[in-house]
């Protein structure tokens, strides 16, 4: 119990809804868009010059005082500090959801949990300096309000989730050539132009391999009703090199596909 106690969880089933010790929206106070986490620096103690950096998690103890718990970015690097701050706060929230009696509150504790954990996968898959720098050059950025964080947050997580499905959807393979490697899990009508149901739809989605994704998005090919490939005319110079041959057709198409390639053929295709 004296995790649970550390976590502000008095015991294990006894939480109830007027006492949930988490905040479920952003606070105003957030200054990264991950509700729950923030980032800070302080002097230096033997030198108030220097600034440490943290990111830090958000927690209550037992009496229902507001902590948070630190992860030096001069130690672990600007990745590894967020990321554990990330997980710290999930498993804090994720035990007081185990602690909740109401239902109803589980339900929404479970959606921050789920929120949390595409953050982390987010995180995760950082794989160079550069994406974290612009992954977390957002969550820093003074300009934006922590509302807009999170929905800038919340559109990569959304468009990471749609990739997810796409490629599970069509086996991890080119919906054309079957390869493998080298994948695009890309939208029908752009998420730009969907709405919000569309931008997650995965009969919105096509598995592509880099050379038909970049020609169906620039509008060089597209599908008609039967799936045939369809190639401008502004493309024909240039399909023995891309090694676009005009047979190709795509397989098992739904009759919920069709009015996003309909769009696509109104809107991308470049007819002439």
């Amino acid at each position: 119990m004296a995790a649970a106690r550390e976590l502000g969880i008095a015991d294990e089933f006894g939480i109830t809804s007027d006492r949930l010790p988490i905040n479920l929206k952003i606070s105003a106070r957030n200054n990264s868009g991950i509700n729950g986490v923030n980032r800070y620096s302080r002097p230096v103690r033997r030198n108030r010059k220097t600034r440490e950096e943290f990111w830090v998690a958000n927690y209550k103890t037992e009496d229902g005082k507001n902590e948070q718990r630190d992860f030096g970015i001069n130690g672990l690097g600007e990745k590894e500090a967020l990321y554990r701050a990330v997980a710290f706060r999930r498993d804090y929230v994720e035990r007081v959801r185990d602690a909740l009696v109401d239902s109803y509150y589980r339900e929404r504790v479970d959606d921050h949990l789920i929120e949390l954990q595409d953050v982390l996968e987010c995180i995760a898959e950082l794989e160079d300096a550069a994406d974290v720098f612009f992954f977390v050059g957002t969550l820093n950025n003074p300009m934006l309000d922590s509302t807009q964080k999170q929905e800038m947050l919340n559109i990569r997580i959304g468009q990471r989730r749609f990739r997810r499905l796409v490629l599970d959807f069509w086996n991890h393979k080119c919906v054309i050539s079957g390869a493998t490697l080298l994948l695009t899990a890309g939208h029908i009508k752009p998420w730009c132009n969907a709405n919000d149901s569309e931008r997650l739809d995965i009969f919105n989605g096509l598995a592509l391999s880099p050379v038909y994704d970049r020609a169906f998005d620039d509008g060089y090919i597209s599908f008609d009703e039967g799936g045939k490939i369809m190639i401008s005319e502004l493309l024909r110079s240039n399909v023995d090199r891309l090694k676009i041959s005009g047979t190709e057709m795509l397989p098992g198409l739904d009759f919920r596909d069709q009015p996003y390639f309909q769009w696509h053929r109104e809107n991308v295709y470049k007819s002439v």
